[in-house]
């Protein structure tokens, strides 16, 4: 009989488990630096300063002499309308250019406009600001952009009512119903043009003819108050409008938040008396420099009307339009 072999010394045995990796020396672990971030310049609560950079001013391209009629089109809410295609922009000189020379031949205005009306010396509230850009440092009393007098304007006999024109609509228009309390559709008193402006000379020129009516002037009571007509959106803080120029009798609004015509709608307003507390805002910020202007929310007051009317113009990029337009300004009328 056999005896059981016992296994030699050189015989390895199996291992139960597999031969583990000798663990290296711990390495302390040093967190990595951070590279800092910069800090943030806080932004103004209540003064917006401008994003866009100022626009070299150009001179003004030639009035163009065909006058564009509005076609009658079904009032259905269905229809494609928009602003009328706009003309030229009407810009300021350049600063080698006769800027700050007085202008001539001063148009006499033939109009109802309460335009020399007594004003009250109190009333308004109170008016923010904001930040402009855009000034091209022209005093705003006589430049022709700015304070449409140094235009000036004459009656027209045109249709008094809304129109219609081809075209598509910009629903962020300023719509003019805004300007009474009772958001009515008015009745037109008169229809004037004003007049282009010949920046070469630094005179007014010939009447603008790009359309039948470039001025509107409304049925008002008087002393009804006149409010900021509302807009599509906002251009900071809540506000809508900057003033761009005011005096006892108009005052020009800027539906943009730059400190000139070149882009965004403008909006002149004449023969209305001009509350006294935005008037002297304006004032004080214009003896300030103009960094920063009044700003005016939808529906916020400007001033009253010192007769039975109240004339509105109204521009895009400068171009004058009609303010009949009712796919424009009067929308859903």
């Amino acid at each position: 009989m056999l005896a059981a072999c016992a296994p030699t010394a050189t015989e390895s045995r199996p291992t139960r488990a597999p031969t583990r990796t000798p663990r290296s020396a711990k390495v302390a672990r040093i967190a990595p630096t951070e590279t800092p971030r910069p800090t943030r310049t806080p932004r103004p609560t209540r003064t917006r300063i401008p994003t866009i950079p100022h626009t070299p001013t150009r001179v003004n391209t030639p009035v163009k002499k065909k006058t564009r009629a509005p076609t009658q089109v079904a009032n259905s809410t269905g229809a494609d309308t928009t602003a009328p295609a706009t003309a030229e922009p009407t810009l300021a000189p350049t600063e080698n250019s006769a800027a700050t020379e007085t202008p001539t031949n001063a148009p006499e205005m033939n109009t109802t406009l309460a335009l020399n009306a007594a004003c009250d010396t109190t009333g308004g509230g109170d008016y923010g600001i904001l930040g402009a850009g855009g000034w091209e440092g022209r005093s705003p009393e006589s430049h022709p952009d700015l304070n449409l007098a140094m235009r000036g304007y004459r009656v027209v006999n045109e249709f008094r009512g809304l129109v219609d024109y081809d075209g598509q609509t910009d629903g962020d228009a300023p719509q003019l119903w805004g300007l009474f309390a009772d958001r009515r559709t008015p009745e037109i008193a008169h229809t004037y043009q004003v007049y282009d402006w010949d920046w070469g000379s630094n005179s007014r020129g010939d009447l603008i003819e790009d359309y039948a009516v470039t001025m509107t002037g409304f049925q008002v009571s008087e002393g009804e108050t006149i409010f900021t007509p509302d807009f599509g959106h906002e251009i900071g803080d809540g506000y809508v409008a900057l003033v761009l120029y005011a005096d006892a009798h108009r005052v020009t609004l800027k539906y943009t938040g730059e400190d000139n015509v070149i882009e965004g709608y403008t909006l002149h307003l004449e023969g209305v008396c001009v509350y006294a507390s935005l008037l002297n805002l304006y004032n004080a910020r214009q003896a300030a420099g103009r960094g920063a202007l009044p700003a005016l929310r939808p529906g916020q007051p400007i001033g009253y009307a010192p007769s039975g009317e109240v004339a509105v113009a109204i521009r895009d990029r400068g171009a004058f339009l009609d303010p009949r337009s009712r796919k424009d300004w009067w929308q859903g009328r």
